[in-house]
């Protein structure tokens, strides 16, 4: 509960200063970027998540990793976070981050799962049926996964749309399993 409250309090901090700035889209995806970093680079993720290494020099290697990268707005919210010791709230700050920016931007956030990745002309087509449907713009976070062996789950929200095969498949054998009871039964 304290992490989450922490990391709403600097996400509406820097929420605020995007917001006022017109920034929300460029600092939505700068953070992203540097999370992104962060995961990809053991040694980084390590570094920054240290709890023995000082603020100050969290602060020199962020300013050379980053500089350039991210706008200056970023970078100084990451100084704030890293002098205040906030580092490990990072994921955490970026996700309430994200949902403020795209309540802001008539965003709704969808996961999309398939067994392959997604074709382009499927992606515009699902797009277009979400927009309609929801009246937001949609932003996409796919997913490959194959065990659903064919078709799409989307989850957007609460709501959960499994179109894959694997759980018709099991739908079906349910249905049967439950044929053959009654049929025993009778």
């Amino acid at each position: 509960m304290l992490n989450q409250a922490v990391s709403r309090r600097y996400a509406q901090a820097l929420f605020e200063l995007a917001q006022e700035k017109g920034l929300l889209d460029q600092v939505s995806r700068e953070l992203e970027l540097v999370l992104q970093m962060i995961e990809a680079d053991g040694y980084l993720r390590a570094f920054i998540n240290d709890a023995v290494i000082s603020p100050a020099q969290k602060r020199e290697v962020l300013g050379r990793v980053l500089e350039g990268k991210v706008s200056p707005l970023v970078l100084h919210f990451l100084y704030v976070v890293v002098q205040k010791r906030r580092e490990t709230y990072l994921p955490g700050i970026y996700r309430a981050f994200q949902d403020l920016a795209n309540e802001a931007l008539g965003v709704v956030e969808v996961e999309v799962r398939s067994a392959v990745p997604l074709a382009e002309e499927t992606a515009r087509n699902l797009e277009a049926k979400l927009v309609a449907r929801l009246g937001k713009r949609v932003k996409f976070r796919t997913q490959v996964a194959p065990e659903l062996i064919g078709g799409l789950v989307v989850r957007v929200g609460d709501t959960l749309m499994d179109g894959s095969v694997r759980t018709r498949l099991r739908r079906m054998r349910e249905r049967l399993i439950s044929s053959q009871s009654k049929v025993i039964e009778g």
